[in-house]
């Protein structure tokens, strides 16, 4: 069971002063905690320090506001089973000239890692940034592999603008529990992707595929089909920091932050609270839609309930900011983080500078902050959580209503990703047959 932080007490004698005004009697559901304090353009102060700065003017401006609560008794905001097995890497692991994990004892890169490789944090080590970095890779692959159907709505100050649909199939060939491992792996894979577009009509049908390898000096390998050419093309795997088919999203994203680690200089240039999203529902309600699969694996399904303002906006302008996350269904809860920058090293790269802040505990990414070769602030990623639940033996994460979001701050405007309506089920730890991650399966795909 996970040891959940208070609130810091400088905190939370000003959040409480606030509370008995912000949140009257008969106001919280009767079943769930209570709300420490409603973060908004009147208290946003109360959260300086604990968001980024970019964030909190959301806030400051009255465009977002949302309740701050402490996790209820008993949450578990982590899969204990790899944060245990951390335990058993201490000590194991280095980091090798590349910037690659390799094994203290041979200084050659191990067949195999599962739990974070790099337990302690020692914030004097001049390596600590990449340390971070891996352990929070290795925290998102024990998801496994999987198979998602997510919307990508592109969103401005009025509403959506355009939408696209995608088929996401990942298998992850490190990070995983025993049970899980490939028997073997002779061509040295990290992770292998397919996505395939299933709308709008003149984007269905067209499939892109990467390989990324755990040498760190192989580039990823990637292939797109464009159903018009009727043909599979290897493409460039330079332009990962470039927006997706448009938008504000970069392949380099993904779940919170997906560029190759050795491809960029890492510090530690600090550490902290933050002020994290999560899902209600699944945080105070402690509610989770998983079930275990017949055939292997572990399937959930999204609440379908709007979560942005633009979604639950009745016919006609939308109030206030169009992607602001409903305070219905997304609170914020104090974590412990660590602050790292990451320095591309291609001249080449849009961004020149990304400053990514881990949950110490956990080792889940929260705010994804993007700036210019010149200082300025570009983009800001986002994704919202939900805590574990045990499911047939297993840690699986939910939220009702998850998503990720990207925001432009020099456009003003947003590219938010969440379940598809029509396909709100996604699966974890499933089976893919050999072959499924090839070019000619990709050719499969797109017709």
């Amino acid at each position: 069971m996970m040891c959940v932080l208070g609130i810091r007490r400088s905190l939370t004698i000003g959040l409480l002063m606030l509370s008995a005004v912000l949140f009257p009697a008969g106001r919280a559901h009767a079943a769930e905690p209570k709300p420490i304090v409603e973060l908004n353009e009147q208290t946003w102060k109360l959260a300086e320090g604990s968001l980024p700065e970019e964030f909190l003017n959301r806030y400051k401006n009255g465009e977002w506001r949302h309740r701050i609560y402490e996790p209820p008794a008993g949450t578990h905001l982590a899969d204990d089973d790899f944060i245990t097995a951390g335990s058993g890497n201490e000590g194991k692991y280095a980091l090798g000239p590349e910037g690659q994990v390799v094994e203290v004892a041979t200084g050659k890169q191990p067949a195999f890692i599962y739990g974070p490789p790099f337990p302690t944090i020692d914030p004097k080590d001049p390596q600590a940034g990449a340390k971070c970095v891996w352990n929070f890779f290795y925290q998102s692959y024990t998801l496994g592999n999987s198979r998602n159907f997510v919307n990508l709505d592109w969103v401005g100050t009025k509403g959506m603008e355009r939408r696209m649909a995608t088929d996401v199939y990942q298998k992850y060939w490190d990070g995983q529990p025993d049970s899980y491992r490939p028997k073997e792996n002779p061509q040295n894979f990290l992770f292998q992707q397919l996505t395939t577009v299933t709308k709008p009509a003149d984007l269905e049908g067209t499939v892109a595929m990467t390989h990324r390898f755990r040498d760190p000096k192989q580039r990823d390998q990637v292939w797109t089909y464009v159903p018009a050419l009727r043909r599979a093309r290897a493409v460039s795997p330079a332009n990962r920091s470039d927006g997706f088919i448009g938008s504000d999203m970069a392949q380099d994203d993904g779940s919170y932050f997906d560029g190759k680690p050795e491809d960029f200089t890492w510090r530690l240039v600090g550490e902290g609270k933050m002020l994290v999203m999560m899902d209600r529902e699944a945080m105070l309600e402690q509610r989770a839609n998983l079930r275990r699969l017949p055939e292997g694996g572990t399937e959930g399904t999204d609440s379908l309930r709007p979560r942005f303002a633009y979604q639950a906006a009745a016919e006609g302008e939308v109030q206030g900011l169009a992607w602001r996350p409903l305070d219905a269904e997304c609170i914020l809860i104090e974590r412990p983080v660590w602050i790292v920058e990451g320095i591309p090293k291609d001249r080449y790269y849009l961004f020149g500078k990304i400053i990514l802040r881990f949950d110490k505990m956990t080792w889940r990414g929260t705010y994804n902050s993007k700036y210019d070769w010149q200082g300025a602030i570009l983009n800001s990623y986002m994704p919202l959580y939900g805590p574990f639940f045990d499911i047939g033996g297993e840690w699986r994460s939910y939220a009702a209503v998850t998503f990720t979001m990207s925001q432009n701050w020099k456009m003003n405007r947003a590219t938010v990703s969440y379940a598809d309506p029509q396909n709100p089920k996604y699966q974890s730890r499933i089976s893919y047959p050999d072959g499924f991650f090839t070019v000619d399966s990709l050719m499969r795909q797109g017709k």
